[in-house]
């Protein structure tokens, strides 16, 4: 039988997370090296366009010097300043570990890609979209039309954080790209927006809900979910444009006691 050889380029620290994917989908590759920022394989596909269907890597390319991007999502026909790479967001979701059943709230929600990334690959319930920005929202909805998500499936609306409209304790998940306070806003205004996510997230996350957060704001993000109230846990630093962000894993802590 042929074998073939492929290169996946990958966002620097997410191998894990990349290889959990290829594994789940691909059980037959063989693994060669796992680098920082790319992943050789062989694998008896000589089709390329066949791992169009992987969605944490950023690209792929053959020994013929074909190259896909991955990370390219047809229907993100609108964007907004710092948005999140469609590629961290599906990692994002992984981290989160959806569940059909699931309401995911993302009150960052920037054009929408974390929230259409949960419906159109992991199948939740629904989602819930809110940003402070009304040029977001108008790109949100644009992006929805154009991943042809059923409008039962989600809710968009403006929203101030600090002001928030949100109340009902029926939240699932919350995942969310934050303001790192450098492209947009700054490190005092973050102050504000992350005190009233902690505060939103106890007034709406289910008991045994989820957060998963991208922040560059680290420290601010550890002061301020209590560490009396919430487990916190930093999941993987990624390499974003320059910057160097990471993953927090939050979770309230009668879960963890549960265990």
């Amino acid at each position: 039988m042929a074998t073939y050889s492929y290169t996946l380029k990958i966002l620097q620290g997410t191998s894990e997370y990349v290889l959990k994917e290829l594994k789940e989908k691909y059980p037959n590759i063989q693994i060669v090296k796992v680098g920082n920022t790319e992943i050789l394989l062989n694998s008896d596909i000589e089709d390329i366009n066949n791992f169009r269907n992987l969605y944490s890597p950023t690209h792929i390319s053959n020994s013929r010097g074909n190259t896909l991007n991955l990370s390219k999502r047809d229907w993100r026909v609108e964007y907004v300043s710092a948005g999140i790479n469609p590629s961290l967001a599906y990692i994002l979701c992984m981290i989160a570990n959806l569940e059909k059943d699931n309401i995911l709230l993302d009150p960052f929600c920037g054009s929408s890609v974390i929230p259409i990334t949960a419906i159109k690959h992991f199948n939740i319930k629904r989602v819930i979209c809110s940003d402070i920005s009304g040029n977001a929202i108008d790109a949100s909805k644009k992006n929805f039309i154009a991943a042809n998500v059923d409008e039962s499936k989600y809710k968009i609306f403006r929203n101030d954080i600090t002001n928030s409209k949100i109340s009902k304790r029926n939240v699932d998940r919350i995942v969310s790209n934050l303001p790192f306070g450098i492209r947009v806003g700054d490190h005092e205004s973050n102050i504000k927006l992350y005190q009233a996510l902690d505060v939103l997230a106890r007034k709406v996350l289910r008991k045994k809900g989820v957060i998963v957060l991208l922040t560059q704001e680290k420290v601010l993000l550890r002061e301020v979910f209590s560490k009396d109230i919430w487990s916190v846990k930093s999941i993987l630093r990624v390499n974003e444009g320059g910057l160097f962000p990471e993953v927090f894993l939050i979770k309230p802590k009668e879960l963890f006691k549960q265990k």
